[in-house]
């Protein structure tokens, strides 16, 4: 993350992230709905990161876009769901009932 002042910055953009949405389109990549609508919203953020948690995904986000990227898709699939699974335990029970588990597709 870049830092400016108290704000800070993700280092990725959602260009990137279309890459990643195309892949799940043409079946290349299994991504839920609401996984890939969390990656939009982390594209391209600005704003304060006082506990660490933007910074956080970050990384997981950055490995995955590194192995899409590197055209390793076996790879890029298992950072998905490690990073699926890890965000959907610190969710609260009413946002779980609401996210789409839907695959995009």
């Amino acid at each position: 993350m870049k830092t400016y002042g108290r704000n800070k910055a993700t280092q990725f953009t959602k260009k990137q992230i279309s890459v990643v949405y195309g892949c799940a389109k043409r079946g290349e990549l299994k991504v839920e709905k609401w996984v890939m609508s969390r990656l939009y919203d982390l594209a391209e953020y600005y704003g304060y990161d006082d506990n660490g948690s933007v910074e956080f995904e970050e990384r997981f986000i950055l490995t995955i876009l590194d192995r899409v990227f590197d055209k390793n898709m076996v790879e890029a699939q298992e950072r998905i769901d490690s990073y699926t699974e890890m965000v959907w335990n610190t969710l609260t029970a009413k946002y779980q009932q609401k996210a789409n588990r839907n695959l995009v597709a």
